[in-house]
């Protein structure tokens, strides 16, 4: 008998321990080797172009999940990994409003079937669902069951049937949104919005399943000025995987909105909340904050109007927030809501054991900078003057000025940057560009400057950066990014361009260089 025990305890550990591994396998064996599930709209003029997909953590787009002309949302992996729940508008954009909310419903989409079931059926908003730990719940905000149309937390099954409300509203509550399931699947996190004497703001608070035992755990950072449609506080709570920390969005006084992390317990007088924002460009909004299964990575969307990016893009970064590297890097897409496959490898091991390789153009002794526009011509392309700056291992760095046709050529000119590479673009983990230089010859329009890569994939220039004031001052950029698309298949070439955009920017632009370089990060 006590034998039987023994091995019946044994297979319980090993179908425990191998059950991630099998749901795993089970999405694999689709061909659906995806790390993240995010919302991406390829064309951001269009409000409605946003389509769930699938990515992996070099970018690449593995799989289309919806195909439609919806709004969607917030989309969550269930915890075996085979399903996915999100919000869709049933609606389309209103003038003067945009989109509805009273239109947000619930699905889910079946990952192996590829069947979509809609869980919710009403007039009013439902929204940002999030599965409990064992896939058997979902809860979310709604509206429903309210005479002032106030959000509150709900709990449903997870094939939409048993509704039933978690949170009422108390004393000072506005509505109660954003949930996320704690780890241990006994606690909820959520965002409170609240009005005292005025003052409107919103906190992170915890509540148990059954609703008992609310508590306040974050200060939520009050607006000492009454009023205002904007409630200034904590958006969007992710807890850590140990459940020990929560990373949130807050917004401050005066509109900047910053990223903060602090512990999971009780709301104390004193208790630390760190600001874990990017120190460059500061104007940069950053949310949506969401940990990898192992803790080690965080992904968030990251806009910067003035600064590189006036689109959403995916960013990675770590608990210390030490770096920040772009997933997404491109001015056509807008992306958002991005949310880890349950059994994703953040990959944090593998670049800790990675080589970076740096390759630097030289500057000749005795210059501070170099004015590209007199490089020596060595050879041409087109209409362009050619010289190579380094020729290092199995790297080339050419430098190429592209000249106006004539004297009164309107045509702009730019400057062109290959580096050719000894290595496939799947060893390669990120690459980081530098540069430190000044713009001259610009027009009273054409005041920024311009960073491209050639995507290969669809042979045409995308913009990655953007440095929009660039009067007089030395411009200093690092920007690390994801490969995919960036490094072509078969001659492993990287492709840079540099203008200044703008409809009557100069055709006499001058670019000088101090620094420019690119870091290549490889297994």
């Amino acid at each position: 008998m006590k034998t039987i025990v023994r091995i019946g305890v044994l297979t319980v550990f090993l179908l425990a321990s191998l059950y991630p591994q099998a749901a795993s396998a089970r999405l694999r064996g689709n061909a659906v080797p995806a790390d993240l599930v995010v919302v991406l709209n390829m064309k951001p003029s269009n409000p409605l172009g946003g389509e769930i997909w699938l990515m992996d953590l070099n970018g690449k787009l593995v799989r289309r999940v919806t195909k439609n002309n919806y709004h969607e949302e917030y989309p969550k992996f269930s915890p075996d990994g085979n399903k996915i729940v999100f919000v869709r508008n049933m609606g389309r954009v209103v003038p003067g409003i945009g989109i509805d909310p009273k239109q947000h419903e619930i699905f889910v989409y079946d990952l192996r079937t590829r069947v979509e079931t809609r869980l919710t059926r009403n007039k009013f908003e439902d929204g940002r669902p999030a599965w409990s730990y064992d896939g058997r719940h979902i809860v979310f905000y709604s509206r429903r069951n309210s005479p002032e149309k106030r959000a509150t937390l709900w709990i449903m099954k997870s094939n939409g049937s048993r509704p039933r409300k978690v949170t009422p509203l108390l004393p000072g509550d506005v509505s109660h949104v954003d949930p996320d399931w704690g780890p241990d699947g006994k606690w909820l996190v959520f965002v409170s919005h609240r009005e005292e004497g005025g003052v409107r703001y919103s906190r992170i608070e915890r509540v148990r399943v059954d609703g008992s035992q609310r508590t306040v755990v974050s200060s939520g950072g009050k607006s000492l000025k009454p009023g205002g449609h904007q409630p200034l506080g904590d958006l969007d709570p992710n807890y850590s995987p140990n459940g020990a920390m929560i990373w949130s969005t807050r917004r401050l006084e005066g509109g900047p909105v910053r990223l903060f992390a602090f512990g999971a317990n009780t709301y104390y007088g004193g208790k630390s909340e760190r600001d874990m924002s990017w120190p460059v460009h500061p104007d940069a909004i950053e949310r949506n904050p969401s940990f990898s299964p192992d803790g080690r990575r965080i992904i968030l969307t990251r806009s910067s109007p003035k600064f590189g990016h006036p689109t959403r893009q995916l960013v990675l970064t770590d608990p210390h927030s030490s770096f920040r590297r772009y997933l997404t890097s491109r001015e056509d897409w807008d992306a958002w809501h991005p949310s880890w496959f349950p059994f994703a490898q953040s990959r944090a091991e593998k670049e800790m054991t990675s080589t970076v390789v740096h390759y630097m153009a030289r500057i000749p002794t005795g210059s501070n900078a170099v004015p590209l526009r007199k490089s020596k011509e060595k050879g041409n392309l087109g209409n362009g003057s050619v010289r190579r700056l380094e020729t290092a291992k199995n790297i080339h760095f050419v430098v190429s000025r592209l000249q106006p046709s004539g004297p009164k050529s309107n045509k702009k000119s730019s400057y062109r940057v290959k580096w050719k590479l000894g290595i496939p673009p799947k060893k390669v983990i990120s690459l980081t560009l530098k540069f430190e230089g000044k713009l001259n010859g610009f027009s009273s329009e054409g005041k920024s400057l311009r960073f491209q890569l050639m995507d290969w994939r669809k042979k045409k220039w995308v913009t990655i950066f953007r440095h929009q004031d660039v009067t007089g001052d030395n411009i200093k950029i690092t920007h690390e990014f994801t490969p995919i698309n960036f490094i072509s298949r078969n001659s492993h070439q990287v492709l840079l361009r540099i203008d200044s955009p703008g409809k009557r920017a100069s055709s006499n632009l001058t670019l000088e260089s101090d620094h420019l370089s690119l870091d290549v990060r490889r297994n």
